[in-house]
């Protein structure tokens, strides 16, 4: 492969350094600018504004901006405008952009035309989120948990630009910083709020708290001798990193040093998060890793993946006690809890829905209630009705929003997405690691959506969107995918 590298890596590049300051910087200005709302206004326009010029400059440019606001842009919040994120506006002004300049070149059939199934797929499921629009609105639903539930499925056709997009060499190297800036960036801001709450720094009900709460849509949970679990939107992108770094070192030859420290931090923000329902993900996700990689060397990398984990978990939690405690209880109390889940107030809570999320989906099996649904449960401990959007069933809460046939035409995409990257696997015998990785994230997917609303989040989504970007291109995207891959790090020594 010496042949493939250049003088410098791809990582090692100036928009890097440009990368990291927009990450802090952006979370940093919208902390500032929390209540300012004329002013987050203004920069959404000026925003908006660039994308535009941008677009008619070069569409490449403008992919990148949206491109950056997903990775760099936390929760997509940081910016509002009447209430509508910076994300949505971005990406669905670029759909618009990009479907007005394919229909004036008279290229849109021509541009969507990557699967005849795909586009049967598509077709089908977006005539079952009419549906579910419409039983919404029948059901007396609320108009913004309607739209707050369709947003995601609007992102759907980014699958079109951004299969031609990544299709050229400075785009995926432009994606490949990205995603490696976003983890790296993704683990400091972590643990930084870990050591703010651990410390005592800050407390929680304080204005940080407010803003990660409320702006990053993030949560903070005090589990007792300091250590404190701290969950975000974009953390659902964490174990499919995991488990694409596991594949690759799969890979038996000596690997760049980088991709066990990326390793490394994933495993950071895997242990601060400490959802239970992300480790069973992992699990499942190394036993997949298993197809088409040698015992041996499967064997050594689960292993050492599990033992990184545990390490970290243990690690921190014996600096935030003071030395009190390794958390073997805590992570006892976790693990315990999926099989006994009244020992743990947020499993007994699940318990407490799932008989009236199935007597929701009784009501209209077939076509459900609609987007913008929520459940009333009776909690047992405190014998108050509660009624919450969240209904902590993925699988349930697809069924009551778009019916038995709706979650099948859902569904229906992701077993697309295994059909092909199974046929890219079987034709790429010696390289196939990179695949087998997204075949084993996809994987995950299913199981993180066992107990949350995975695969139709907005993280959810975008996965998807690119996993079969990737897979949908042509076979002869493989050598160039073997070149790009040894060059994340490397490079021609000097």
């Amino acid at each position: 492969m010496q042949s493939t590298l250049t003088s410098k890596s791809i990582f090692q590049n100036w928009q890097v350094p440009v990368m990291f300051l927009i990450f802090f910087g952006i979370r940093a200005l919208s902390f500032l600018l929390v209540d300012q709302m004329i002013i987050q206004a203004i920069l959404v326009f000026l925003i908006l504004m660039t994308l535009g010029i941008l677009y008619f400059k070069n569409p490449d440019w403008a992919f990148y901006l949206v491109l950056g606001e997903l990775f760099l842009g936390g929760s997509g919040h940081y910016l509002e405008f009447i209430n509508l994120s910076i994300r949505a506006l971005l990406i669905i002004t670029f759909i618009l952009l990009w479907t007005l300049y394919a229909i004036g070149n008279q290229k849109l059939l021509q541009n969507i035309d990557l699967n005849k199934k795909f586009s049967v797929i598509l077709f089908v499921f977006y005539l079952f989120l009419i549906i579910s629009i419409i039983s919404g609105i029948r059901y007396d639903h609320a108009v913004v948990s309607i739209i707050q539930d369709l947003i995601p499925f609007l992102y759907l056709p980014l699958l079109f630009p951004a299969y031609h997009l990544l299709s050229k060499p400075k785009t995926q190297e432009y994606f490949i910083r990205l995603l490696i800036v976003f983890l790296i960036s993704s683990a400091v801001f972590s643990l930084f709020t870990f050591i703010l709450f651990s410390t005592g720094i800050v407390e929680l009900q304080e204005p940080f708290y407010k803003w990660f709460r409320d702006v990053s849509m993030g949560k903070i949970t005090n589990m007792g001798a300091g250590f404190f679990r701290v969950v975000l939107p974009e953390h659902l992108l964490i174990t499919p990193i995991i488990l694409i770094i596991s594949s690759l070192l799969m890979r038996d030859e000596k690997h760049h040093k980088m991709w066990r420290f990326l390793l490394f931090l994933a495993s950071i923000i895997l242990v601060i998060n400490l959802s239970r329902i992300y480790f069973v993900a992992i699990i499942v996700g190394l036993i997949v890793l298993k197809y088409k990689h040698l015992w041996k060397r499967w064997f050594i990398i689960s292993t050492t993946t599990l033992g990184l984990i545990f390490l970290i978990f243990t690690s921190l939690f014996l600096i935030s006690s003071g030395g009190k405690s390794l958390g073997l209880e805590l992570f006892g109390i976790r693990i315990s809890s999926i099989a006994s889940p009244h020992i743990e107030e947020s499993s007994a809570t699940r318990i407490m829905i799932f008989p009236e999320a199935l007597k929701m989906i009784g009501t209209a099996p077939i076509l459900g209630q609609g987007l913008g649904a929520s459940i009333t449960f009776l909690n047992t401990v405190t014998y108050k009705q509660i009624t919450t959007r969240q209904f902590d069933w993925g699988y349930l809460e697809m069924m009551v929003e778009l019916g038995i046939l709706g979650s099948l035409a859902l569904v229906s995409f992701i077993f697309f997405a295994i059909w092909k990257l199974i046929e890219k696997i079987n034709h790429a015998p010696d390289w196939h690691d990179f695949y087998v990785g997204l075949l084993a994230s996809i994987v995950a997917f299913l199981i993180i959506n066992i107990t949350s609303p995975a695969i139709f989040h907005v993280f959810g989504i975008f996965f998807f969107v690119f996993t079969l970007a990737i897979a949908l291109q042509p076979m002869d995207i493989f050598d160039r995918l073997i070149n790009i891959l040894y060059r994340i790090f490397n490079r021609i020594e000097q």
